[in-house]
C-alpha cells in the first residue's frame, strides 16, 4: 500500500519545489491514481532580490541552471499531458486561481523562506493538502530515533541510520541512457541521470572516490551530482540504489562506500535543519553561542573577488564567480579563513556562497558554515584550516592556484 492511497481518485495541484523530476517522484510516478493532475512552480523572493551587501540573492548562473530545470520538467510534463505553470511570485499564482477546488501536493522545505514561502500559498488554499518528505535518502517515517532525539554529531547519526537500514525505498528506478558524456553542468533530470551513468559505469570513477574526493581540478574528482539532487532533479534514493547495484555487480570497497557516507552527511544537515530552524541562520547557531565578529566590507569584498593574497582562498573564489562550483576541500578553508583569519560574520560569507553556488541548498550551505564557525553541533570548539598548509598538501605542483590565478 503506498503513501498517495488517500488521495486517490481526487483532482490534484501539485506544487513543485525541490522536486523537479518526473521518475521516482510521488505524485507524477502515480499519473493513473488521480482524476486530474496539474502543477506549477512559484519562485521565491529571493529570486529577484540583492543582499544588504548589494550582491544578488540569486546569481545569474543559479538562475541559469534552475530555468534550464524547470524548461525541462515543462517538456517532461507536456508529453505527460499535465499543464504547468510557473509563477514569478505568489501574487501571479493568487490570481491563476488555479488552487480552487483541488488537492495541493507538495514536498516539505524547511528553510526560514521555504516556510515563509509555504506559510503564504497555504493561505490561498482551503482545500486538502498532501505533503511528504523525499528530500533525503533516509525514510523520515522509519528513523531509529525521534527527531528531536536525533544524535547531535555525525557519527552516532550515521551509525544508527546503517544498523537501522532506515533508507526510503524508490518508487520507480528510473532507466539510465546507455551512452553518456562525462560531464554537463545543466539543470535537469535528464542531465542528472547522465552524469551518474556516467560516474558510475562508464567511467568507473566511483571506485576510487575516496582518494580523489579531496582533488580540486577537473569534473571528476568527485561525483557532482549536487546540483541536481539540490534541485530535486535526482533523488538521494535513486543516486543510493544505484550504488548498490554498482557494488552488487562490479564493485564495494571503501570509496562506493564513501559516496554513501556523504549522502548521509546531507542528510544529517536536512533533519538538524528540520529540528533547529531558524537558529540555523543566526550567528549563534543552533549552539546558541555568543561569538565576536566583525563587519568589515572592505575584507569582505576582498574575500569575495579572490584578492586576499591568499593563494588558495584567492583562487577557489575565483573559480565560484566564474563558474558556480568549488569543491568541497576549497569550500571549508575560503569559510575558515573568512571566519578565523579574516574575522568576518560567517554569515556575509554563507550568503555569498547561497548567492553563487549552483548546488546551493540552505542545509548543506548553512550547517557547513556553522561547522567551520564553532556554533554546530561538532566536537571540536571550531575548525581553523592552514590555508598555506592546505595548499602545499592537496595543491603542491600548484596546477589549481595556476590555473585561477593566472
Amino acid at each position: 500500500m503506498n503513501a498517495v492511497n488517500g488521495i486517490k481518485n481526487k483532482s490534484i495541484v501539485h506544487w513543485f519545489r525541490n522536486d523537479q523530476r518526473v521518475t521516482d517522484h510521488e505524485i507524477l510516478s502515480r499519473l493513473d491514481d488521480f482524476t486530474e493532475v496539474t502543477a506549477f512552480y512559484v519562485h521565491q523572493d529571493k529570486y529577484t532580490a540583492l543582499h544588504p551587501l548589494n550582491f544578488e540573492w540569486v546569481s545569474k548562473k543559479r538562475k541559469i541552471f534552475l530555468n534550464e530545470s524547470l524548461q525541462e520538467l515543462a517538456a517532461k510534463l507536456d508529453v505527460l499531458g499535465v499543464d504547468f505553470h510557473i509563477f514569478n511570485n505568489v501574487k501571479e499564482l493568487h490570481e491563476s486561481a488555479i488552487l480552487k477546488t483541488k488537492t495541493l501536493t507538495y514536498q516539505r522545505c524547511y528553510g526560514t523562506e521555504e516556510r515563509k514561502q509555504e506559510t503564504a500559498v497555504l493561505k490561498l488554499h482551503s482545500e486538502a493538502v498532501y505533503t511528504f518528505d523525499h528530500f533525503t535518502l533516509v525514510d523520515q517515517n522509519n528513523l531509529p530515533f525521534e527527531l528531536h532525539q536525533m544524535p547531535k554529531t555525525f557519527t552516532p547519526f550515521k551509525n544508527k541510520v546503517g544498523e537501522s537500514g532506515a533508507y526510503s525505498k524508490t518508487i520507480a528506478l528510473p532507466p539510465l541512457p546507455k551512452n553518456s558524456i562525462s560531464f554537463e553542468l545543466k539543470g535537469g533530470e535528464n542531465p542528472a541521470l547522465n552524469r551518474l551513468k556516467y560516474y558510475l559505469y562508464d567511467s568507473h570513477h566511483i571506485a576510487t572516490y575516496k582518494e580523489t574526493r579531496n582533488g580540486m581540478v577537473g569534473t571528476d574528482y568527485s561525483s557532482r551530482l549536487s546540483p541536481w539532487l539540490a534541485l530535486g532533479n535526482i533523488s538521494a534514493r535513486t543516486v543510493f540504489d544505484y550504488i548498490v547495484h554498482y557494488e552488487n555487480t562490479i564493485v564495494s570497497n571503501a570509496s562506493t562506500y564513501w559516496l554513501i557516507f556523504e549522502l548521509l552527511w546531507r542528510d544529517f544537515f536536512q533533519l538538524q535543519l528540520q529540528l533547529h530552524g531558524n537558529t540555523f541562520f543566526q550567528k549563534g547557531g543552533i549552539q546558541r553561542k555568543v561569538i565576536s565578529s566583525k563587519q568589515d566590507k572592505h575584507l569582505f569584498e576582498q574575500w569575495m573577488y579572490g584578492h586576499t593574497g591568499d593563494d588558495l582562498v584567492d583562487a577557489n573564489m575565483r573559480e565560484l564567480n566564474a563558474t558556480g562550483w568549488m569543491s568541497n576541500r576549497g569550500r571549508q578553508n575560503v569559510a575558515s579563513y573568512l571566519i578565523h583569519d579574516l574575522g568576518i560574520d560567517w554569515r556575509w560569507g554563507a550568503a555569498y556562497l547561497e548567492s553563487q553556488l549552483i548546488d546551493y541548498d540552505p542545509a548543506s550551505n548553512y550547517g557547513n558554515w556553522m561547522y567551520i564557525a564553532g556554533v554546530g553541533h561538532d566536537p571540536r570548539p571550531f575548525r581553523k584550516f592552514n590555508t598555506k598548509g592546505q595548499a602545499e598538501r592537496y595543491d603542491a605542483d600548484k596546477t589549481y592556484r595556476n590555473l585561477w590565478l593566472k
